[in-house]
């Protein structure tokens, strides 16, 4: 199947579709919220680095193994950029990792959720991994509310040092 046949997919109330240039003044607003980037493993960009990464997402490989792929989250009803999603096939082809970021205006929505068990549901129809995982810090409870709203399921905890930060990382996982 082509990727053209692929995307936008529209689940409920959010779209997994490509970032598009248009998309760089909301992208670039929430990429430089540093609330929104608390838990999160990029650092804030220009919005000239902002657009290069858009319009390199944009072409960017869906499911090259051990290549993270960005899509982007936008509201059904407008089109509008309410967050990205990232998608990357492990090298070994044992799993697949998820992660995603949502501007405060997307979050309590549903958008996350939709979007995630969106992108989940691609993978397993377009791939042969097993399972697809995500990471998130244990304190963000919205992320962890997510994952477990998705049919994810807590697999591993692991304390680390993440942005200087002494914390707990809880890998979530869900198999076909």
């Amino acid at each position: 199947m082509s990727l053209s046949a692929l995307l936008p997919r529209q689940a409920g109330p959010a779209v997994l579709r490509r970032l598009q240039a248009d998309d760089l003044a909301a992208f670039h607003a929430y990429r430089s919220d540093a609330t929104v980037g608390r838990y999160q493993g990029w650092e804030p960009m220009s919005r000239s680095e902002a657009l290069a990464f858009i319009i390199r997402m944009a072409a960017a490989s869906l499911f090259e193994p051990g290549v993270w792929a960005q899509l982007a989250i936008a509201r059904a009803e407008d089109g509008s950029l309410v967050g990205d999603l990232g998608i990357r096939v492990a090298a070994n082809l044992e799993h697949a990792e998820i992660g995603f970021t949502l501007a405060p205006s997307g979050q309590g929505r549903g958008l996350g959720s939709a979007a995630v068990a969106e992108a989940i549901r691609l993978l397993f129809e377009q791939t042969d991994v097993p399972r697809v995982v995500a990471v998130t810090d244990a304190r963000n409870t919205p992320s962890v509310r997510l994952l477990e709203r998705v049919g994810m399921s807590r697999v591993e905890s692991c304390e680390t040092v993440f942005k200087g930060e002494p914390c707990t990382e809880w890998t979530y996982a869900k198999w076909r």
